[in-house]
């Protein structure tokens, strides 16, 4: 009788050796508790890792599910082939919104451990554009700062954290919403997520109106908000000593007196950083009546990790990108992207064991966290990697598509 020798595994190329990882790492956070759904055909959770690996790729874009070509997600996926891009579009009607910003928050909650000290929140808005021609009735205009105009489309706000620039927590809401009208309910959702933890949030002006503060006071959370130069104001900063306008133009900070909304706010003044800037002095109000102004305009300048977080967003992410004209499918798919980002940072956090010193922008985590070339076999359920750059010998296990992966040194 004769012996037919085993056929050995076909060994094939990848050129994302580093994925496994990644992808271990996130299947490890209990996400599949809010991304689990019920459907027939590719499972939810097989969908959700497509979206996640298209923004780590850069893109937020169904059409683009062909330039991820490798055979090595297929593998890693547990399944023979990739869904159509049709497939991919239309899984977004299975996911609830809400499940979605749940698994975001939670992303951001896994890594609390790492971090040290209170948390304050940057919270700003950002106009998707929409330049399409067709259901223009259905998208509301709204006030896009990068482009200096009114632009159909919808509007997302983000409550990052100053320190990692993690996503705390988002929402998608009509193109016409005015940002003010948001915030009190920001801050209380900042307040039931983070608790004693929340040390406050910065915002621009364009979130503040009389009826925003009375509500923030309400929320019992601490703000620093930016002031309209109104003509009352300008009285108060004419009014300024000779000593106080020297300290303005020496990029200073003063105190500017009591807020004529509230007598329990304080305003401060704020003067450019630089004798070359022309602009200011700007004004601010707080809730913090016991810190000093130079400290509050220390801490207002970290505002500044938020619009970072939208430029990153924006060129690392695909940002910008609407899938369609209706809301739900486009809360769905911004909020993959928003997850990726946090689950990108949140892997650095835990490599580092603390805030790494550099955390890597979106491109430069794709490097050296996504990409890598290198072959792969797949015996029944376990994969055997070897990367061309040396690595050391690991295993990964992944759930969520019953599969282990082995590296080789």
């Amino acid at each position: 009788m004769a012996i037919v020798a085993a056929a050995r595994p076909t060994v094939l190329p990848t050129d994302s050796t580093a994925l496994p990882r990644l992808l271990a790492y996130t299947q490890a956070l209990g996400l599949d508790r809010y991304l689990r759904r019920t459907k027939r055909g590719f499972t939810s959770l097989t969908l959700t890792l497509l979206w996640l690996v298209l923004a780590w790729r850069g893109s937020g874009r169904p059409a683009h599910l062909a330039q991820l070509h490798d055979p090595l997600l297929a593998a890693l996926l547990g399944t023979e082939r990739l869904p159509s891009p049709r497939t991919l579009l239309r899984s977004l009607h299975s996911f609830p919104a809400r499940a979605v910003r749940a698994a975001v928050e939670a992303s951001y909650h896994a890594e609390a451990p790492r971090r040290v000290g209170r948390v304050w929140a940057a919270v700003d808005a950002h106009q998707l554009p929409y330049w399409g021609r067709e259901q223009t009735a259905r998208m509301q205009k709204g006030w896009s700062g990068g482009y200096n105009r009114r632009l159909r489309g919808y509007r997302l706000y983000l409550a990052v954290d100053t320190s990692t620039g993690q996503i705390i927590t988002f929402l998608l809401a009509r193109g016409r919403m005015r940002d003010a009208r948001l915030i009190a309910l920001l801050a209380r959702r900042l307040r039931a997520l983070l608790g004693a933890k929340l040390a406050g949030l910065v915002a621009d002006c364009g979130f503040t109106s009389r009826a925003s503060i009375t509500a923030l006071v309400a929320s019992g959370v601490p703000f620093i908000l930016g002031f309209a130069r109104a003509a009352p104001i300008k009285r108060r900063l004419a009014a300024l000593s000779p000593q106080q306008h020297a300290a303005l133009r020496a990029g200073g900070a003063i105190r500017l007196g009591d807020c004529p909304w509230d007598e329990r706010l304080r305003l401060i003044a704020l003067g450019a950083r630089t004798a070359s800037d022309k602009r200011g002095p700007w004004v601010y109000v707080t809730s913090l009546r016991s810190v000093g102004p130079q400290a509050l305009a220390a801490q207002y300048r970290q505002r500044w990790r938020v619009e970072q977080v939208i430029e990153e967003l924006k060129n690392g992410h695909d940002l910008d990108h609407l899938v369609g004209t209706r809301l739900h499918p486009n809360q769905v798919a911004v909020g993959f992207r928003l997850l990726a980002r946090n689950l990108a940072i949140g892997q650095q956090i835990r490599d580092a064991g603390a805030r790494p010193t550099v955390i890597r922008e979106p491109r430069a985590f794709r490097a050296t966290h996504v990409d890598g070339l290198g072959t792969f076999s797949v015996e029944r359920r376990t994969i055997q990697l070897h990367p061309l750059a040396p690595a050391s010998a690991a295993h990964y296990r992944l759930p969520w598509s019953h599969r282990v992966v082995r590296i080789a040194a």
